[in-house]
């Protein structure tokens, strides 16, 4: 009857320890959970393209409750910035900049981070004769790294973003393609 004691109290001691491990290791992978930085790109790209009240009112919420969990004083500034256009019609250089500040603010958690920052300041200094250099970087970079990626879909979107030549109704709309498909 001892050795049945003795052994039933390794066995409870050792689900205890495996109970512990468990629990230590859940609390850590919730306290060192990546920055949401995806889903706010994708809202504030969805957001841009909202008509429904409704839908744009949940994701404003939405988007300050990632925001908030960022923790992170630039995007804060951005997005307060962005609020103030909300209420009317943000230009699309307003979610343009929320997703570079997003993306520049949390590099290593974006793994396409480069060619992101590329794609953005390829939009935002084509045609920008002051910024020529800048955008010529840019362009060539950002080409290179789309071919890299090796998806066809990005391939397709940057190739109708080049022929398109900044003169496009579409350019903006192919632009907020492409960061979806990138940061896929």
């Amino acid at each position: 009857m001892a050795v049945q004691r003795g052994f039933g109290t390794v066995i409870f001691s050792i689900i205890g320890i495996v109970i512990v491990v468990l629990a230590v290791f859940i609390i850590l992978k919730v306290v060192r959970s990546e920055p949401p930085v995806v889903p706010l790109i994708y809202k504030s790209i969805d957001l841009r393209q909202a008509a429904n009240p409704v839908d744009r009112a949940n994701l404003i919420t939405n988007i300050d409750e990632l925001v908030s969990d960022l923790n992170s004083k630039e995007v804060k500034d951005q997005w307060d910035r962005m609020m103030q256009c909300l209420s009317t019609t943000c230009p699309d250089e307003a979610y343009l900049d929320i997703v570079l500040v997003t993306v520049a603010n949390f590099e290593s958690d974006i793994p396409q981070s480069d060619v992101l920052i590329n794609v953005i300041a390829t939009n935002k200094y084509w045609g920008n004769n002051e910024h020529l250099l800048e955008f010529s970087k840019a362009l060539s970079m950002a080409n290179e790294q789309v071919q890299l990626l090796d998806n066809r879909k990005a391939d397709k979107l940057w190739e109708q973003i080049v022929e398109c030549n900044n003169a496009c109704a579409e350019k903006n709309n192919l632009y907020f393609d492409l960061i979806r498909t990138i940061v896929q």
